[in-house]
C-alpha cells in the first residue's frame, strides 16, 4: 500500500516538473516572438468568445435579463470573426477588444443601474465592472500598439511566472 502511494506521489511529482517547465519555456518563447503568440492568442481569445457567449445564452434562462443573451449574441459573433480571420484578428485585437470592452462595459453599466434601483448588492458591483470596461475599451482604441504588445507581455509574464511557481513547489515536494 505504502509503495503505491509512493509511485502515485512521484507520478504527480514528474507530471509537475514537466508541466512547470514547459510553461517556463512557453512563457520565454512568447516573450521573443510576440506575433506568434499574437496568433496563438486570436485562436484561443475567439474560442473563448464562444464559450462565453453560450454561457451568456444559458444565463438568460435562469436571470431574464436582456443583458445576457445581447452580450451572448455578440460574443459568439466575435467568437467566429476572430476564428475565420487569424491573421487579420491578431493586428487588429486590441481594436476587437476594445470595442468588445466598450460594448460590455455600456451593457453592465446600464445592468448596474437596473439593479441599483432594484437594492441589490450587485447594483453597484456591476455598474463599477462596467465604468472599468469602458475606461478600458478606450485605452485600447487610442493605443492600438501597446494593446498588442501589452497582451503578448502579460500572456508571456504570466506563464513563466506560473511555471516558476510550479517548479518552486516541485522541489519543495
Amino acid at each position: 500500500m505504502m509503495q503505491q502511494e509512493k509511485n502515485i506521489k512521484t507520478t504527480k511529482s514528474i507530471w509537475l516538473l514537466i508541466v512547470s517547465l514547459i510553461s517556463i519555456i512557453a512563457g520565454i518563447y512568447i516573450l521573443f516572438n510576440p506575433d506568434t503568440a499574437l496568433m496563438a492568442s486570436a485562436m484561443i481569445v475567439g474560442i473563448g468568445f464562444m464559450v462565453m457567449g453560450c454561457g451568456y445564452l444559458l444565463e438568460y434562462r435562469q436571470s431574464r435579463s436582456y443583458m445576457y443573451p445581447v452580450i451572448g449574441i455578440l460574443d459568439i459573433l466575435i467568437g467566429l470573426v476572430l476564428l475565420t480571420n487569424l491573421g487579420v484578428t491578431a493586428i487588429s485585437m486590441p481594436i476587437i477588444l476594445g470595442f468588445w470592452c466598450l460594448f460590455v462595459g455600456v451593457t453592465q453599466f446600464i445592468g448596474g443601474l437596473q439593479l441599483r434601483t432594484q437594492q441589490s448588492s450587485w447594483g453597484m458591483m456591476t455598474l463599477l465592472t462596467g465604468l472599468v470596461g469602458i475606461i478600458f475599451g478606450i485605452l485600447l482604441f487610442l493605443y492600438p500598439v501597446f494593446g498588442i504588445f501589452t497582451i503578448t507581455f502579460l500572456l508571456g509574464a504570466y506563464l513563466v511566472i506560473y511555471g516558476a511557481m510550479e517548479l518552486g513547489r516541485y522541489f519543495k515536494m
